[in-house]
């Protein structure tokens, strides 16, 4: 039988290191720290990387990672939207906070 595992959280800050999320489908989807690109293939399902990807045979690269997330019900299911713009176009940089010094405060994080 085949597991799937979590990659990311729906609308919920993680506790610890830094907050890396995308905004897919209006919503804050927080992704691993080594998370710095996210991108829809054609079908509608999201995959993160930690390079910058290249289309290749009608694909992104094979260097992704699927993007998925526990459900309301505790499924496990991949994150997938409707396509609203063509595949070529849904790469975007991750977003990247981290705490201040004072713990109060929170700011971008520096590449």
């Amino acid at each position: 039988m085949l597991t799937i595992t979590p990659t990311a959280v729906l609308d919920s800050v993680p506790q610890a290191g830094p907050e890396v999320f995308a905004v897919i489908g209006g919503k804050k989807v927080f992704l691993p720290a080594e998370a710095k690109y996210v991108m829809q293939d054609r079908r509608g399902l999201w995959y993160y990387s930690a390079r910058k990807p290249r289309p290749k045979e009608g694909d992104w690269t094979p260097n992704k990672t699927s993007i998925a997330c526990l459900t309301e019900r505790g499924y496990v299911r991949a994150l997938k939207t409707d396509t609203v713009a063509q595949w070529l176009d849904t790469c975007q940089r991750t977003i990247r906070m981290v705490a201040s010094k004072n713990g109060n405060d929170r700011r971008p994080a520096e590449d």
